[in-house]
């Protein structure tokens, strides 16, 4: 047994802020502390540790676990879990709600420790699992909504940074992230928090708070609090953040703020009779003109005149979601005769994520490739949608005689349908989801002994407004003919919806046409667990103790399909169906066992058993040896492994748009007709070269991804060796070096890859693709044009991919390793008060994948690669100054190459000074750059009543680089887009 003072001195030791861990002994976790009143000194001193079942004296294991406390969140100017995970060196990043939208999982936060992704990391609150999210990412990813945990009422986060499904079972391979809650509350206190932006003036992030309980758990032998957490952030709107991208980005796509309109088209609201166009049947040659009454002309392509409008820029897809959280918990324990404790906590949170779509759609005749898309009902036969023309009678063709003549008096139409107004097309999400856990603990003799009940689900709703339902389009302008000559679709010559007004009788036609649809999902967990833990017997060199337990779960999926979407009838709309349920078992046993006065060997075994699957059997062996007083070495080494899940391995499928595809046939045939244009002298030539250029590299299709019944579980061996040194008492240092290499990788198809794709359809040559070839050849035949062209003119030999099928499979193996180090220094200033600070550093050493046989580890080494740094580090110091506390945090990621691997590197490296094929400014040809932010905190608690704290984030005001590999053309998943941002915290408690 340590001694006191000893004791004290070994917590300041664990790495991150493990001097929270004296508190920790005195409260204990959540079923940690034996709640016997009389209970002998020795057992009140035993904690539980995440990673172990066991009581413990000493909080460093063989496992290096992190400890985050309150106060380290704060310090990192951190408002949710995400953002304290995104501060972690040892986790990557991963989905954020704000940039969620139309991923499948819109609205929810993931948690991805060393890079392996949600479903490779276990998060578990107060020690026991959460419900999967309603929502699968990507339709196919199920996960752990990290937003949903109440913010309010936690203590600290404990993140184990080694594998443990010896202990907790499936989805622990790279670590475990266990959020710890207050175990008693007395009193009430109240903390409001608002957070700006200096450069987004429309950002904002606003959080409220109460907590409240009542009773000595001792003294009154019960204490129940109450928590609830309010947070809301601000949505941001197109007009706030068009301008503010990099300026590379702006190189890169150089039509797309001429494209938004800004003072040349029709504003929002007003009237625009649209454009007419019409493609030349000798040469293939697009002809437009701008409708009778325009009063927005744009006369500068090569077609013809064209009437424009505005971009509605309220549009708040792309830059930033509003969201609205609710969360709720409550915590009770009470004392059940000398021996005995019951224990309960609810959790329930409402989650509602909305963004506006901005411009209504336009109707504007499909020239190119036709909308494709899989549903439910309709299996892989792909769905496809195109905007029909304008025939010669129709009441509203009032296009040019020279136009009509073009094609037999057909016409295509370019129309702005706002009779909805701004509000009407857009996305929202709501999820609400619960956990509720009841259960006693208590002593028998020496041992103590747990059982619990838990129920979680997850409900969670998409609303979108974006797509078209066949079914009230053709309401709206149907019936449909068929061109006898070309078989072009054309609409009723007097459809329902009257163009050339705006009014609610079209404004009900285009609600039926753009519907508001919603996409439902349901989880449930139910578990019962049990488990004793105490004394086996005395060894020489002190007590072996044991833990024994089991635990039996159902787990459900359902996701009924909106009836429309099933049978195909709103386009381009994913979805999967997995309708499943299964049952588990398990059962584990773990012992610590001290071989010597220094040596103690830390051993785990669980089994689980999963429907379809052979029991998997995981160990876990660990040694802690004090090679002296101020040096520890430890080491583990352990299986893991992840079954299958519902969506990968049940029955069903995804039905979804697969966005960036590359088709090197179509690309290379785009630009070659794109960069002979760029060289023309003719301005219109020029603007079409621009819009072409790189429009067939990164094409959205249409993506079925079917479930496969034989999957196997993924395993994995994991191995951590490392040591903690104190060479004095206000200095720690430890390092920990990690292993994991991971099997039977169940992975999602490669549409980059041919032997992944089952079948694909591709689109026959559009009558735009044939406008593209006659623009060219009219450019080469005038030789104002200046273009030298060549004796054969690039062409188009097929059309675009429209859609793809493929399947989940075991494929593959990854080898991560790497170190981790942290140091942790206290410092007496006397008078001036008390300096801490710390340095945390996660290094990467290898990422390798082994896709087949046949490829090996073809890829190579990712570490350097794009989103693989070699180091990640963070630098905090904490000077306490009587009733102030100032903070000073600093996140540093390491910079990388564009390319994503040695084999992209051919293409994208420093020569061609590419990254995704596209160009990056000069100065940054070799590479992503290293990046750092800095965080400035004051905290001034004047008395034992307030606290008040003002936060200056990204202190420098560094701004992300152009990246052209992300989502948005910015580097945000490290570098904040917005700019200095200030926090004010105020807090009472009465």
């Amino acid at each position: 047994m340590l001694t006191e003072r000893h004791r004290h001195r070994r917590i300041t030791a664990t790495p991150l802020s493990i001097a929270l861990g004296m508190a920790l002994a005195v409260a204990g976790t959540a079923g940690a502390q034996d709640t016997t009143p009389d209970a002998k000194a020795t057992e009140l001193s035993r904690i539980e540790v995440t990673g172990s079942n066991i009581r413990r004296s000493d909080v460093e294991t063989a496992s290096p676990v992190q400890v985050i406390s309150k106060q380290d969140i704060e310090n990192m100017g951190a408002r949710t879990l995400l953002q304290v995970l995104d501060n972690l060196p040892a986790a990557r990043p991963a989905q954020q709600d704000a940039r969620s939208l139309f991923t499948g999982s819109d609205g929810a936060s993931q948690a991805n420790l060393r890079g392996l992704g949600a479903q490779g990391t276990l998060v578990l609150l107060n020690g026991r699992r959460l419900s999967y999210y309603g929502a699968p990412a990507g339709f196919q990813t199920q996960f752990v909504n990290i937003d949903a945990i109440p913010a309010a009422a936690i203590e600290r986060m404990e993140v184990l940074t080694d594998g443990a499904s010896a202990v907790y079972g499936t989805d622990a391979v790279a670590g475990v992230i266990n959020v710890i809650t207050k175990r008693s509350y007395q009193g009430a206190e109240i903390n409001l928090t608002t957070d700006k932006s200096s450069r987004i003036s429309s950002y904002g992030e606003h959080q409220g708070s109460i907590t409240a309980g009542f009773g000595d758990l001792d003294a009154d032998r019960y204490n129940v609090y109450a928590s609830v957490n309010l947070y809301r952030r601000d949505a941001i709107p197109l007009s706030d953040f068009y301008d503010k991208r990099p300026s590379q980005y702006y190189v890169n796509n150089p039509n797309y703020l001429p494209n938004l309109r800004l003072g040349v088209g029709s504003k929002p609201g007003e009237f625009n009779p649209g454009s007419y166009f019409a493609f030349d049947p000798a040469t293939g040659r697009r002809v437009q003109e701008a409708a009778p009454g325009c009063n927005n002309v744009l006369t500068s392509e090569a077609a013809g005149p064209r009437c424009i409008w505005e971009t509605w820029m309220n549009n708040e897809i792309d830059a930033g979601a509003k969201s609205e959280r609710n969360t709720a918990y409550v915590n009770a324990h009470f004392l059940i005769g000398d021996s005995t404790e019951a224990f309960a906590e609810a959790t329930y949170t409402d989650i509602d994520l909305t963004a506006n779509g901005g411009t209504p759609r336009a109707y504007g005749t499909t020239t190119g490739n036709p909308t494709s898309w899989f549903s439910r009902n309709t299996g892989n036969t792909v769905n496809q949608f195109l905007y029909p023309y304008l025939g010669p009678n129709n009441e509203y063709n009032h296009a040019s005689p020279e136009l009509k003549a073009l094609m037999g008096g057909v016409v295509g139409l370019q129309y702005l349908l706002q009779d909805v107004g701004a509000g009407h097309f857009g996305q929202r999400n709501t999820d609400q989801s619960y956990r509720v856990v009841t259960g006693l603990r208590g002593t028998a003799g020496d041992w103590n002994w747990e059982t619990a009940f838990a129920t979680a689900g997850s409900h969670s709703v998409t609303y979108q407004t974006t797509n078209v339902n066949l079914a009230g389009f053709e309401r709206a302008f149907g019936p449909y003919s068929i061109d006898p000559g070309t078989g072009r679709v054309i609409i009723s010559d007097h459809p329902a919806y009257k163009f050339g007004e705006i009014s609610e009788a079209n404004a009900a036609l285009i609600r039926e046409a753009f519907p508001t649809f919603d996409i439902q999902s349901w989880t449930r967990l139910h578990t019962l667990d049990g488990k004793i833990e105490g004394p086996l017997f005395q060894m020489p060199a002190g007590e072996v103790r044991a833990a024994f337990g089991f635990n039996a779960s159902r787990e459900t999926f359902y996701t009924p399909g909106n009836p429309d979407a099933a049978n195909g009838l709103i386009t381009q709309q994913g979805g999967s169906w997995f309708d499943g349920k299964r049952n588990t078992y398990a059962l584990f046993a773990e012992t610590v066992a001290p071989l010597t006065e220094k040596l103690e060997l830390d051993a785990a075994l669980r089994v689980d058993k999963y429907p379809d699957f052979s029991a998997n059997l995981a160990p876990k062996v660990g040694l802690k040896y004090q090679m002296f007083d101020q040096l520890m070495l430890r080491g583990t080494y352990s299986t893991g492994f992840r079954a299958p899940s519902l969506a990968e391995s049940g029955n069903g499928g995804v039905f979804a748009q697969l966005g960036g595809y590359r088709d090197e046939l179509r690309c290379n045939e785009t630009n070659a007709i794109a960069n002979l244009l760029l060289q023309s002298g003719r301005g219109g030539d020029v603007d079409l070269g621009k819009t072409l250029l790189n429009s067939d590299c990164s094409r959205t299709v249409a993506r079925m991804t079917q479930p496969n019944p034989e999957l196997k579980p993924e395993k994995a061996k994991i191995t951590t060796l490392g040591f903690v040194y104190e060479p004095t008492q206000w200095l720690s240092v430890s390092a920990d070096y990690w292993f994991i290499y991971r099997s039977n990788e169940i992975v999602a198809p490669d549409y980059t890859r041919d032997e992944d794709i089952i079948s694909s359809t591709r689109s026959p040559i559009t009558e735009a693709d044939r406008a593209n070839q006659a623009a060219l050849a009219a450019m080469c035949a005038d030789p104002a044009s200046g273009v030298s062209c060549p004796g054969t003119l690039p062409g188009y030999s097929a059309g675009n991919v429209a859609s793809v099928v493929g399947q989940y499979k075991n494929r593959g193996k990854t080898l991560i390793d790497g170190f981790d180090i942290d140091a942790r220094s206290r410092f007496s200033l006397g008078d001036w008060g008390n300096l801490n600070i710390g340095v945390a550093a996660t290094i990467a050493n290898r990422n390798r994948s082994y896709l087949d046989d046949e490829s090996g580890w073809y890829y190579g080494d990712l570490v350097g690669y794009y989103n693989n740094p070699r180091l990640r580090a963070t630098l905090n110091a904490d000077w306490s100054y009587k009733q102030v506390t100032t903070s000073m945090f600093i996140n540093y990621v390491g910079g990388t190459k564009w390319a994503l691997q040695q084999i992209d590197e051919e293409d994208n490296n420093p020569q061609t000074c590419t990254a995704g094929y596209l160009p990056v400014e000069q100065s940054k040809c070799d590479g992503a750059p290293s990046w750092w932010t800095a965080n400035l905190s004051v905290a001034w608690r004047p008395d034992a009543h307030w606290n008040v704290g003002f936060t200056i984030k990204n202190l420098f005001d560094r701004l992300p680089f152009y990246d052209p590999n992300s989502f948005l053309g910015d580097s945000s998943d490290y570098a904040t887009i917005f700019g200095r941002g200030y926090s004010l915290t105020v807090g009472y408690k009465f």
